[in-house]
């Protein structure tokens, strides 16, 4: 029997540059996003393509929404993953790290 989990997506307007697969945070304002840069940062999902200027619309898969990220280093399945400092995602290691994915 197949299953399938609804894709949970919404487009924003880019503060900056973002590469796909890279976490972003809410911006400039609640309609815009940028890229995430820290493992404290508030991040709400991860870009779905890669848009080169400010106010280019980028789409970004919620929690939940089945992404495919850009890793920093190696993990294996279960790890939690947070912003690191450039966008990519990383091991969760501290207790204040915000969790955007696993």
């Amino acid at each position: 029997m197949a299953s399938s989990q609804k894709q949970n997506f919404r487009t924003y307007a880019a503060d900056a540059a973002i590469t796909k697969g890279m976490a972003v945070k809410i911006g400039s304002d609640k309609d815009h996003v940028a890229k995430g840069a820290a493992n404290t940062d508030h991040c709400v999902g991860i870009a779905q393509n890669t848009v080169t200027t400010a106010e280019d619309a980028v789409e970004v898969a919620l929690p939940g929404g089945g992404a495919k990220a850009i890793l920093s280093e190696t993990v294996i399945a279960g790890n939690y993953l947070v912003a690191h400092t450039d966008g990519t995602l990383a091991k969760a290691n501290a207790s204040g790290d915000h969790i955007i994915a696993m």
